[in-house]
C-alpha cells in the first residue's frame, strides 16, 4: 500500500491492514476471472479497508432536495409535483442530442480531486458542475473552493454526509457566489468560515433538479448534452469500491429506507464501440488512483428507471 501513501501507527495495525489487503486482492482477482462483467477491478487506496470500514467512511444519507432556486423564483416541490413534471427541469430536445459529448475534451472539467477524510462529495460534485457551466459560458476554467462550502454552509456541510449538490447550489446563489480554490484552498477538514477569503470568483442564477419519472434518463441525457450535471449514485458494493476500468454494470445495492450515496458529476456520455454498451462517465472525488484516473464509466440504458446505482434519481445542475 506504499504506492497509495499509506502508513500505520503500530506494527499490529500494519499486520491487520495487510491481512485485509490480502483478502481483498484475492477477491479482486477472483472477480476479474469471471466472464461477462465488461469491467475490471484493481487495487487502490481502499484495498486495506474492510467493506464495513469503507462504507462507514464513504457513505451518506441522501435527502432529495425540497426546493429549487431559479433566478429570483423559489420553487417548492413535493413528490407528486415531481411525478407530474412540475419541477423546473431542463427543456431539451432529445432528437437534437449528439451521440456523444465529452466535457473534458471541451476544456470544461478541472482535474480530479480527493475529498480525503471529509465526507463532502456533494460539495465536490456541485463545484464541478459550476466550474463546467462557467467555462461553457465564458471560456474560462476556474477551480472553485470546496472548502468554502465545508466551512461556511453550516446547514448542509461541515464534512457531513447530508450535504447535497442542491444544497451547495443554494448556498452559492444566496451567498452571491463562491471563491476560487486558490483563494480558499481545501484542507479536508472542518474549519472556521473565512469571510476574508470569500472573494467571489463565480456566481450562479439558480439551479434545477430533473424530475424523476419514466423519462428521467432522456431528460438527464438532454441536460448532460448542455453541461456537466451533479448526480447521486449508490456505491454500496465491493465492485464499486474496487473499480479499475471498463463499463461498470453493477452490482449496486439499494436499501428501502436509506440511500448510501456518493455525489459525483457526469462529464460525458457515449457508447462503447467494442461492446455496444451505452455509458455515462462520472467524475468522482476519490483521487486519481481510483478508477480510470478518478473517473468511472457507468452503463446507461438499463431497464430500471432509476438507472444504474440510482443515477437517474436526483440529478441537479446550476443555471447562470
Amino acid at each position: 500500500m506504499e504506492q497509495h501513501g499509506k502508513s500505520y501507527p503500530t506494527v499490529d495495525e500494519e499486520l491487520r491492514r495487510f491481512e485485509v489487503y490480502r483478502r481483498n486482492v484475492e477477491r479482486i482477482e477472483a472477480t476479474n476471472q469471471q466472464v461477462g462483467h465488461g469491467y475490471t477491478l484493481g487495487e487502490n487506496q481502499f484495498t486495506d479497508l474492510t467493506s464495513e470500514e469503507f462504507l462507514a467512511r464513504y457513505t451518506g444519507r441522501f435527502a432529495p432536495p425540497e426546493m429549487s432556486h431559479d433566478g429570483d423564483m423559489l420553487i417548492t416541490t413535493r413528490a407528486g409535483d415531481v411525478a407530474k413534471g412540475q419541477y423546473p427541469a431542463h427543456r431539451g430536445n432529445l432528437s437534437a442530442v449528439p451521440e456523444s459529448v465529452d466535457w473534458r475534451a471541451k476544456g470544461a472539467v478541472t482535474p480530479v480531486r480527493h475529498q480525503g477524510g471529509c465526507y463532502a462529495s456533494g460539495a465536490f460534485a456541485a463545484v464541478a458542475a459550476v466550474e463546467g457551466l462557467y467555462q461553457i459560458k465564458t471560456g474560462k476554467l476556474v477551480p472553485l473552493s470546496v472548502q468554502e462550502l465545508v466551512d461556511c454552509d453550516s446547514k448542509s456541510f461541515h464534512c457531513s454526509p447530508s450535504g447535497t449538490p442542491a444544497a451547495a447550489f443554494t448556498y452559492i446563489k444566496m451567498n452571491g457566489g463562491i471563491a476560487a480554490a486558490a483563494d480558499y484552498p481545501y484542507t479536508a477538514q472542518e474549519g472556521i468560515c473565512n469571510s476574508q477569503a470569500e472573494q467571489v470568483a463565480v456566481s450562479v442564477r439558480g439551479y434545477r433538479v430533473l424530475p424523476y419519472n419514466e423519462q428521467s434518463e432522456q431528460k438527464l441525457l438532454e441536460a448532460v448534452a448542455q453541461q456537466p450535471v451533479a448526480v447521486a449514485v449508490n456505491h454500496l458494493s465491493f465492485e464499486f469500491q474496487s473499480y479499475k476500468d471498463g463499463v461498470f454494470s453493477g452490482p449496486c445495492a439499494f436499501e428501502v429506507d436509506r440511500f448510501n450515496h456518493q455525489s459525483v458529476t457526469i462529464v460525458r456520455y457515449g457508447e462503447d464501440a467494442a461492446t455496444g454498451k451505452k455509458y455515462w462517465i462520472i467524475k468522482n472525488s476519490w483521487g486519481q488512483s481510483w478508477g480510470m484516473g478518478g473517473y468511472m464509466l457507468m452503463e446507461r440504458g438499463i431497464a430500471d428507471p432509476r438507472g444504474l446505482c440510482g443515477i437517474n434519481s436526483y440529478p441537479a445542475y446550476p443555471t447562470m
